[in-house]
Protein backbone atom coordinates (compact mmCIF):
# COMPACT_ATOMS: atom_id res chain seq x y z
CA UNK A 1 0.00 0.00 0.00
CA UNK A 2 1.06 3.62 -0.32
CA UNK A 3 3.19 5.29 2.34
CA UNK A 4 3.29 8.90 1.14
CA UNK A 5 0.69 10.54 -1.07
CA UNK A 6 1.13 13.95 -2.68
CA UNK A 7 -1.92 15.75 -4.03
CA UNK A 8 -1.24 18.73 -6.30
CA UNK A 9 -3.93 21.40 -6.17
CA UNK A 10 -5.07 24.62 -7.72
CA UNK A 11 -8.26 26.53 -6.98
CA UNK A 12 -10.54 24.48 -9.24
CA UNK A 13 -13.48 22.20 -8.43
CA UNK A 14 -11.46 19.36 -9.95
CA UNK A 15 -8.73 19.91 -7.38
CA UNK A 16 -11.36 19.76 -4.66
CA UNK A 17 -12.30 16.30 -5.93
CA UNK A 18 -8.61 15.32 -5.98
CA UNK A 19 -8.27 16.41 -2.34
CA UNK A 20 -11.31 14.33 -1.39
CA UNK A 21 -9.84 11.26 -3.10
CA UNK A 22 -6.41 11.82 -1.56
CA UNK A 23 -7.83 12.29 1.93
CA UNK A 24 -10.00 9.18 1.66
CA UNK A 25 -7.08 7.07 0.42
CA UNK A 26 -4.74 8.48 3.07
CA UNK A 27 -7.25 7.81 5.84
CA UNK A 28 -7.92 4.28 4.62
CA UNK A 29 -4.26 3.34 4.18
CA UNK A 30 -2.60 5.37 6.93
CA UNK A 31 -0.37 7.01 4.32
CA UNK A 32 1.22 10.37 4.96
CA UNK A 33 -0.50 13.12 2.93
CA UNK A 34 1.18 16.23 1.55
CA UNK A 35 -0.77 18.89 -0.32
CA UNK A 36 1.28 20.96 -2.79
CA UNK A 37 0.51 24.00 -4.89
CA UNK A 38 2.92 25.29 -7.54
CA UNK A 39 3.21 28.98 -8.34
CA UNK A 40 4.46 29.26 -11.90
CA UNK A 41 6.65 32.35 -11.85
CA UNK A 42 8.19 31.17 -15.13
CA UNK A 43 5.25 32.88 -16.83
CA UNK A 44 7.03 36.19 -16.25
CA UNK A 45 9.54 35.28 -18.96
CA UNK A 46 6.79 36.11 -21.47
CA UNK A 47 6.21 39.62 -20.14
CA UNK A 48 9.20 41.71 -21.16
CA UNK A 49 7.67 45.08 -20.36
CA UNK A 50 6.57 44.41 -16.79
CA UNK A 51 8.36 46.79 -14.42
CA UNK A 52 10.21 45.41 -11.43
CA UNK A 53 7.65 46.96 -9.05
CA UNK A 54 4.80 45.39 -10.98
CA UNK A 55 6.60 42.07 -11.12
CA UNK A 56 7.18 42.02 -7.36
CA UNK A 57 3.55 42.91 -6.68
CA UNK A 58 2.31 40.16 -9.00
CA UNK A 59 4.71 37.60 -7.51
CA UNK A 60 3.54 38.46 -3.99
CA UNK A 61 -0.10 38.22 -5.10
CA UNK A 62 0.54 34.79 -6.65
CA UNK A 63 2.25 33.56 -3.50
CA UNK A 64 -0.54 34.90 -1.30
CA UNK A 65 -3.14 33.23 -3.51
CA UNK A 66 -1.13 30.00 -3.47
CA UNK A 67 -1.04 30.05 0.32
CA UNK A 68 -4.80 30.56 0.36
CA UNK A 69 -5.30 27.61 -2.00
CA UNK A 70 -3.14 25.44 0.26
CA UNK A 71 -4.98 26.53 3.41
CA UNK A 72 -8.35 25.63 1.86
CA UNK A 73 -7.05 22.26 0.66
CA UNK A 74 -5.53 21.43 4.05
CA UNK A 75 -8.79 22.39 5.77
CA UNK A 76 -10.76 20.10 3.43
CA UNK A 77 -8.36 17.20 3.96
CA UNK A 78 -8.38 17.74 7.72
CA UNK A 79 -12.20 17.78 7.74
CA UNK A 80 -12.05 14.42 5.94
CA UNK A 81 -10.10 12.92 8.83
CA UNK A 82 -6.44 13.29 7.82
CA UNK A 83 -3.53 15.32 9.14
CA UNK A 84 -1.99 16.69 5.95
CA UNK A 85 1.22 18.61 5.53
CA UNK A 86 1.48 21.33 2.91
CA UNK A 87 4.16 22.81 0.71
CA UNK A 88 4.02 25.89 -1.48
CA UNK A 89 6.21 25.48 -4.55
CA UNK A 90 7.48 28.52 -6.46
CA UNK A 91 10.09 28.97 -9.14
CA UNK A 92 11.03 31.46 -11.82
CA UNK A 93 12.91 28.74 -13.68
CA UNK A 94 10.69 25.66 -13.56
CA UNK A 95 7.20 25.03 -14.87
CA UNK A 96 4.37 23.91 -12.63
CA UNK A 97 4.81 20.29 -13.68
CA UNK A 98 8.58 20.37 -13.11
CA UNK A 99 8.10 21.83 -9.63
CA UNK A 100 5.67 19.06 -8.75
CA UNK A 101 8.04 16.41 -10.10
CA UNK A 102 10.84 17.84 -7.94
CA UNK A 103 8.55 17.75 -4.87
CA UNK A 104 7.63 14.12 -5.57
CA UNK A 105 11.33 13.19 -5.63
CA UNK A 106 12.39 15.36 -2.68
CA UNK A 107 9.53 14.19 -0.45
CA UNK A 108 9.83 10.53 -1.42
CA UNK A 109 6.19 10.11 -2.42
CA UNK A 110 4.92 6.87 -3.90
CA UNK A 111 1.58 8.18 -5.23
CA UNK A 112 0.72 11.47 -6.91
CA UNK A 113 -2.91 12.55 -7.18
CA UNK A 114 -3.91 15.34 -9.56
CA UNK A 115 -7.11 16.67 -11.02
CA UNK A 116 -7.71 16.87 -14.74
CA UNK A 117 -9.96 19.53 -16.14
CA UNK A 118 -10.85 17.41 -19.14
CA UNK A 119 -10.09 20.08 -21.71
CA UNK A 120 -10.18 18.99 -25.33
CA UNK A 121 -9.18 20.26 -28.74
CA UNK A 122 -7.80 23.77 -29.19
CA UNK A 123 -8.31 24.68 -25.54
CA UNK A 124 -6.02 21.82 -24.48
CA UNK A 125 -3.52 22.63 -27.21
CA UNK A 126 -3.27 26.25 -26.09
CA UNK A 127 -3.30 25.66 -22.34
CA UNK A 128 -1.46 22.36 -22.15
CA UNK A 129 -2.20 19.75 -19.53
CA UNK A 130 -0.27 19.66 -16.28
CA UNK A 131 -1.76 16.23 -15.51
CA UNK A 132 -0.56 14.85 -18.84
CA UNK A 133 2.93 16.27 -18.36
CA UNK A 134 3.10 14.75 -14.89
CA UNK A 135 2.09 11.35 -16.22
CA UNK A 136 5.08 11.50 -18.55
CA UNK A 137 7.58 12.89 -16.05
CA UNK A 138 7.12 11.05 -12.75
CA UNK A 139 8.29 7.53 -12.05
CA UNK A 140 5.62 6.76 -9.43
CA UNK A 141 1.94 5.88 -9.71
CA UNK A 142 -0.37 8.75 -10.64
CA UNK A 143 -4.08 8.94 -9.95
CA UNK A 144 -5.88 11.38 -12.23
CA UNK A 145 -9.19 12.56 -10.84
CA UNK A 146 -11.53 13.75 -13.55
CA UNK A 147 -13.79 16.73 -13.19
CA UNK A 148 -17.12 17.11 -14.86
CA UNK A 149 -16.66 17.54 -18.60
Amino acid sequence: MYKHIIVAVDDSPTSQRAIEEAAALSAASGARLTVVHAVDEALFAHFNRVTLASRDAVQQALIKEGQSVLESAVAAATAAGTKPESKLLASEHHSTSDQIVQAVVQLGADLLIVGSHGRRGVQRLLLGSVAEKLLKKVSISVMVVRGTV
